[in-house]
């Protein structure tokens, strides 16, 4: 285990001249020091490319997450480990070095979809930062101008049951000061909620990515679950949506399986006055499916 590699990693993730930061330190270094054989497998397979060893330079946190409970409630030092090398060797065969450069060497997003709404950029993009660390490995944001709005975080590793590719959802986090934002927009989109659209955003992404299953972290397996009381609620019920597009728990109480295709009602099932609205909202929709499919084919190998 490089001791010189751990010390860069854990200087970039905390702010040691802070006596509280300096304290988070010493503990990551501690974890490391406890599982030495584990991390240095974590190093050996960051240190394995050129590329790699420029993602682990900028994106010190892949290491930071296999040393604390994240990503979802109980996960395992092993399990994290795999997570994080799974999530980049899945990434490795489908997508060309340029993405994984963008998104984990220089912090950059990668632009899937935009479109216009009060003259501000609407926007979904690839993104990684600290910030979205503790549930996932990759996020896909919605913005509108400057402002984030929704953001899905995610990792990509084989699925339980039969070792195909799989996405999963570790969060699905909105602003709390954009109701009137999101008011207009649900309006804007033939009244499809803007958190369906990302959610209709990151079943493209699992789609184009060549994913045959999508999970999505339940109310009990939400990773900030370790750390607080039984009888404390999350603010808003991720059981609840995932049921309403259609998910069903998993035997493992800490997941949905959602369907990765939306189901869409034929014309003949609405409502003549409905009608109209809908043909515009599905335009609209294969019009996110065929830009998220081109970005993503433009970057594959």
């Amino acid at each position: 285990m490089d001791k010189q590699i751990l010390k860069y990693i854990g200087q970039d993730l905390y702010k040691t001249h802070i006596l509280k930061e300096w304290k988070r330190y010493i503990v990551f270094l501690t974890r490391c020091h406890f599982h030495q054989s584990q991390v240095g497998d974590l190093l050996a397979f960051f240190e394995a490319t050129p590329l790699r060893q420029e993602m682990l330079r900028h994106t010190t946190s892949f290491v930071e997450q296999t040393t604390r409970q994240f990503f979802y409630k109980d996960s395992t030092w092993d399990e994290r480990m795999a997570l994080v090398k799974n999530h980049i060797g899945y990434l490795e065969t489908v997508l060309n070095e340029d993405a994984l450069a963008k998104l984990y060497a220089r912090g950059e997003r990668i632009r899937l979809w935009e479109d216009v709404y009060e003259e501000k950029p609407l926007t979904m993009e690839l993104w990684f930062h600290g910030g979205q660390r503790k549930e996932g490995c990759l996020s896909l944001v919605l913005s509108l101008g400057e402002d984030e709005l929704y953001q899905i975080m995610f990792w990509l590793a084989p699925a339980p049951e039969d070792g195909l590719p799989a996405l999963w959802i570790g969060a699905l986090q909105g602003t709390p000061n954009s109701s009137e934002v999101i008011k207009g927009l649900t309006k804007a989109f033939f009244g499809y909620r803007t958190k369906n659209l990302i959610f209709y955003g990151i079943r493209n992404v699992a789609a184009a990515l060549g994913c045959q299953h999508l999970y999505a972290v339940s109310n009990a397996g939400y990773y900030a679950m370790n750390h607080v009381r039984r009888d404390r609620k999350l603010k808003t019920s991720l059981d609840d949506f995932w049921q309403e597009c259609e998910g069903h728990g998993c035997k493992d109480q800490r997941f949905f399986e959602m369907p990765i295709e939306e189901y869409r009602k034929s014309m003949e099932e609405l409502k003549p006055s409905k009608r109209a609205q809908h043909r515009r909202r599905f335009a609209k929709m294969d019009e996110i499916t065929d830009s998220i499919n081109s970005v993503l084919e433009s970057y594959k190998k």
